[in-house]
């Protein structure tokens, strides 16, 4: 495909202005489209201008599949899509092709640089090339480009085919989701998210583990006791702030009365030691 080589002004008059003098041209410049469907063509393309004016019919080179190339009428431009509340602008180009009316044209979605299209989406390849069922069960001559356009308005708002390209983002901790992109085009498709763990003030804290195996002297236990408890409360305790008070006060009150019951557990185990030869 080439750029465009003819943009006609945009309100009806000048449009069919346009359309007449192309279709007047004989010769090797003249458009592949039969006598008597000019006129039906000519028809389609003033309505669909008239109801969608961000279409704009100009003359452009086609290249076919086989290399052949020809100059043919399209309609370029931007169809309103809406989507979860907001309007959206789809970039499109119709092309009349050589058998049109009496065969569907062909349907391209045109994305800028900054947009992609979504793989895989049930109505538009990766080329772009659309496949919607109005377009498959193209009637001629009441088939036209106007209820064409509604088709793909209603095909496209189910499922949007173009989508922004992912920009990098500057600040990692923000979530590139919360980001707002309503411009032309719907924001990316959200990817798999990834949990990011935070432990918070009911994080649950995990207590040390004790050594394998029993404690070998009254001062191991007594550490193992301390360690355990103390570390337990303040993982309950260290995320409730500074500023609360009785919540501290509680805890220095279990920590004194945990020193108690080790050293109450320990003694015990100090006088069997003792008798034992244990302690010196």
């Amino acid at each position: 495909m080439v750029p465009p080589s003819s943009t006609p002004p945009p309100n009806s008059q000048q449009t069919l202005q346009f359309l007449s003098s192309v279709f007047s041209q004989r010769g090797p410049s003249s458009l592949p489209y039969t006598e008597d469907t000019k006129w039906l063509i000519r028809q389609h393309i003033l309505s669909l201008v008239s109801d969608y004016p961000s279409l704009e019919p100009k003359t452009a080179t086609f290249t076919h599949h086989d290399g052949r190339s020809v100059d043919l009428l399209q309609a370029d431009g931007i169809i309103p899509m809406p989507f979860q509340g907001i309007t959206y602008n789809i970039p499109v180009i119709i092309w009349l092709m050589e058998s049109y009316p009496r065969y569907p044209p062909a349907v391209y979605v045109n994305p800028t640089r900054d947009m992609i299209i979504k793989r895989p989406h049930p109505h538009v390849s990766p080329s772009g090339l659309v496949s919607v069922p109005y377009l498959h069960n193209w009637i001629y001559p009441s088939s036209n480009l106007v209820d064409l356009v509604v088709n793909l308005i209603s095909a496209f708002s189910l499922d949007p085919p173009l989508y922004s390209r992912r920009r990098p983002n500057p600040n990692p901790s923000i979530n590139s989701s919360m980001s707002s992109n309503h411009g032309h085009h719907p924001p990316p498709p959200q990817g798999p998210r990834v949990a990011h763990s935070v432990a918070g003030p009911y994080a649950r804290v995990q207590p040390p583990q004790p050594s394998q195996g029993r404690p070998t002297s009254a001062d191991d236990a007594a550490e193992m006791f301390l360690t355990v408890g103390f570390e337990t409360m303040r993982g309950k305790t260290k995320n409730l702030g500074k500023d609360n008070v009785n919540v501290r006060l509680r805890y220095d009150s279990l920590r004194r009365s945990a020193a108690d019951l080790a050293i109450e557990d320990a003694v015990p185990s100090l006088d069997k030691a003792a008798k034992r030869g244990g302690v010196v």
